[in-house]
Parts: C-alpha cells; structure tokens; sequence
C-alpha cells in the first residue's frame, strides 16, 4: 500500500507541473553569492516592440533585447506568460513572443557584464504549434564575432504552448564573458516551420546572474611575453595577460602599430598590423578603483622573409650567341622564367667575363654575366618570371655598360597580361648605368603594386636608349638577376 501510495504522489507531482505550465531543463546549481544582473518579466510589454530594455539592470542603459533580420517576423507581447524562473516574487503576467518568419531573423540580447564573472543566463520558453521547432545558441565576447567555443547548450527544441521549458546558458567557465561589456547572446531560428508566416517562438524571465568582482585591492602581476615580433599584412597570435586579482580596464601607451589593438576589458592585444614597425616598449596599464599595475612588452613588425623566387648567376652560360636563357634556379620553374632579347637589327645575347659580385647570392663568384650588344634601340631585354604563389615582388640585378659605346640609358617597364607594359607605382623607371667594371644594383619594387602578386604572366622590359644604343658596336651587361617576394 505504501509503494502504491509513492507511485500516486509522484504522478501527481508530474501532473502539477505539467498543468503549472512549467517542464524545467538543464538544471544547474548557481553560486550562492551570484547577484541578479540584468532581468526582463515583460510584464509591461504590450503591442509590437522593436527593442525590449531590460526591466531590472545593475547597468542601467546597456542592455537589451532586439530581433535582428530581414522579412515580415517581428517581436510582440502574448499572454499570459510563464512562472518558470519568475523572479522577485513576480506573477506570470506576459511573455516576449518572436513571430515568424525567424529563419532569416535573429533574437540579439544585449547583456554587457562589466564588474561581475561566472556568468549565468536563464530564461523559459515555448512555441506555437507552427513556431520554429529548434533553438541555435552562440555568443560574442568582442560584440561581433558569434561563437559556441565551451557552451554547453547550442541547441534546444521548445514544447509547443502552454508547456514552458528552462533553458539554463552556463558560462561560469567561459572567462572571456566575465567583466565583459561587448558580452551579447544570439538565437537562431530553424527547422521546416521557421519560414511559415505564421508560428512564433516565446520567451518570459530572461535572467543573467554573476558573482561580482571583488575590487579591494590593486592588480598586480601582470605580464605579457616580453618580446613580440610579427609579419606585417599577417594577423598575429592574440597575446592575453596574466595578471593576480580583478581589472576594470586595461590600456596601453604608446598606440599600438597600426591594425593592433589592445580590448579594454580582457587585455588582450589582437589584430593584424598594416604599416612596419622598429622594436618598440608598450607600457599596459591594468587598473581598478584601487590602483593599478603596468608592464613592458616590446612588439616589432616586419617584413617577412623574402624568398628567391628565380635567380640568373649566368655562370653556366655557354659560348656563342644566346637565344633564351633560363634561370639558374627557381621555386616555380626554370623554363617559365626567362630571358629574351627581343627585336630586329644585329643586336644579340651572349656571355661576358668576369662578370660582377653585385648581388650574388649564395657566395656566387663573379664568374659570367649577360651581354647585350649593340644596336640595341631596336631590342629590349624581356625577363619572364611568374610569381605564382608569391606576393611582395622585388627584383634587383647588377648592370654596367661596356666603355663609351654602350647605351647609356636603361628605361624599365612591367607587364601583368603579358602583352601590356606599364611604370605605373614604379618608383624606378630610368637608370644610366656605369662603365665596366663599376656595377651598379639596381632596384625595381613591385611590393606596392598588387597586380603583380601571384601573377603567371608577369614580365619586366628593359629598353636601352641614347646615342649610343644604335651603335655597331658596344653592349650593356646585366648579371645576378634576382626575383625575391614573400609566399602566399
């Protein structure tokens, strides 16, 4: 008789609930000296609401509730509400009702947590028969970006009014959300009954509870690493702080390099750095209402290891007049990269000893250099070097004339298609070059002009001018040609 008498109560028990209208989900135990944040009852919400402020708020002014999207859904009032997470004693009144189309729309609570941690949120919630049968939870903690990254609960599917269900968001461990004034939350609507038009989604109690920060004394601590060397135009490793007790702010002196920046709340540096910067010490500050602490960390950007790309030593030329010559070495490909002496008239390509040391790599010896002799107004020197893959072109070579009767001006262009040459964004676009054996290196930076990155048709034109140029006898000489750039 008792084991049947158990049985009854128990079922009555469940009967109680379901008739209260209340199923409670995911139940977790919150921290006793937890403290009620921000807290929406909707019970003097009435009529269609494009923006719901909460009802009761630590931080008054910061927070809300909005339904963000596209098409005809929109945010009204129903009733009555819930008593699932009621708080202060509060009647079940009226709900928040999201109607439908949701799918190409947003639920967006606004619900920063500055002074406070272990963050919980809670809230009851409900469908219509034709309302969205599923729930999608993310957050942001830089107001953003919308992640899931350690939430325990990213989905949920609601009963059907007038069953109410919990939904309990734990963030306790999610130290990002602490002390967090970008902190929002997003809901997303889906299944096959998301896009009806009619069907809503219902939410009542919206609830965020934390433990508040102790501020009874200064931070101490803090540290970053001490050196930080980044690529420019290469988004950088986020660098967070370690630091003993509770921050209200962080900042930092001098400003940053351009693309970093340092969050006032977390301390943390991120970004992507956009403009070159020498070793620099940055001072941060982690401050409260009771002092403050500071540290040094020192940050370079730079360029990122140029790589050769196609390089000409010309030291295994053979005898005889030249045609084509490939490149000595390449990281694409030796045939594709190339040397031309392209035109009409006597002009052509051959070797010439010694050549020079002026930009060799790898310790090359002087060894050969290429040769273009006279006429040469009716030729012009075509190097062929892809850069597939590749960005942040600079090409550099050695250059000299023979005598008084080679050209006395070497004018340079590029091609991109090519069949089209330009000097648009070259600052060097003319060049009169020395008498043997001075050599000269020239520069020709191409990192400014993003047309000839990752490019298989880019192409450099020297055309050789002066008096001289249409001699019959006399030559221009080029050696240690190189193509340097950074890899995609």
């Amino acid at each position: 008789m008792k084991k049947i008498l158990l049985i009854l109560v128990i079922v009555l028990t469940y009967i109680s609930c379901t008739i209260d209208r209340e199923i409670p989900a995911n139940i977790i135990t919150i921290d006793p000296t937890s403290v009620l944040v921000h807290y929406w009852n909707f019970n003097s919400l009435s009529g269609t609401v494009t923006t719901v402020n909460a009802d009761v708020s630590l931080l008054p002014g910061t927070s809300s509730i909005k339904y963000n999207g596209s098409g005809a859904g929109y945010m009204d009032s129903f009733s009555p509400g819930y008593d699932i997470n009621a708080l202060n004693n509060d009647i079940a009144g009226t709900g928040l009702r999201a109607r439908n189309p949701s799918d190409t729309r947003s639920l967006l609570l606004t619900v920063p947590t500055t002074g406070y941690k272990s963050i919980i949120v809670q809230f009851a919630t409900a469908k219509s028969g034709s309302g969205a049968t599923t729930q999608s939870y993310s957050y942001t903690i830089d107001g953003t970006s919308y992640i899931t990254n350690d939430l325990s609960t990213i989905v949920f599917n609601p009963t059907d009014d007038p069953l109410a269900s919990l939904v309990t968001l734990d963030f306790s461990q999610i130290t990002g959300v602490n002390n967090n004034s970008n902190f929002k939350i997003k809901i997303d609507f889906s299944g096959t009954t998301a896009s009806g038009t009619s069907g809503n989604n219902r939410f009542d109690n919206v609830s965020l509870v934390g433990i508040p920060l102790s501020l009874t004394a200064p931070p101490s601590n803090l540290s970053y690493n001490t050196t930080n060397s980044f690529l420019i135009n290469t988004a950088i490793t986020p660098l967070s702080p370690s630091v003993t007790g509770n921050v209200a702010s962080y900042n930092v002196s001098p400003n940053l390099p351009t693309g970093l920046a340092l969050d006032s709340s977390t301390g943390i540096i991120s970004g992507t750095p956009t403009s070159l910067s020498p070793a620099t010490d940055y001072t941060i500050t982690a401050s409260n209402s009771f002092g403050s602490t500071t540290f040094i960390t020192s940050i370079t950007v730079a360029n990122a290891p140029l790589l050769l790309v196609h390089y000409w030593n010309f030291n295994s030329l053979p005898t005889g007049t030249l045609n084509n010559v490939i490149a000595d070495a390449s990281l694409i490909s030796t045939t594709s990269a190339n040397i031309k002496y392209n035109g009409t008239g006597a002009g052509y390509m051959d070797q010439y000893t010694p050549g020079s040391t002026a930009n060799a790599q790898n310790s090359d010896a002087a060894g050969l250099g290429l040769r273009l002799r006279n006429p040469s107004d009716t030729r012009n020197v075509l190097i062929s070097s892809p850069t597939t893959g590749y960005k942040n072109v600079i090409v550099r070579f050695a250059t000299a004339r023979s005598s008084t009767s080679g050209a006395s001006v070497q004018n340079y262009s590029y091609s991109l298609d090519g069949t089209n040459f330009v000097t648009t964004n070259l600052s060097t676009t003319t060049f009169n070059p020395n008498i043997d054996p001075i050599y000269d290196s020239i520069t020709l930076d191409f990192t400014n002009i993003a047309g000839a990155n990752n490019n298989p048709n880019f192409k450099i034109k020297i055309v050789f001018a002066g008096i001289e140029a249409s001699g019959t006898s006399g030559n221009n000489r080029l050696d240690n040609i190189t193509v340097q750039a950074n890899q995609l």
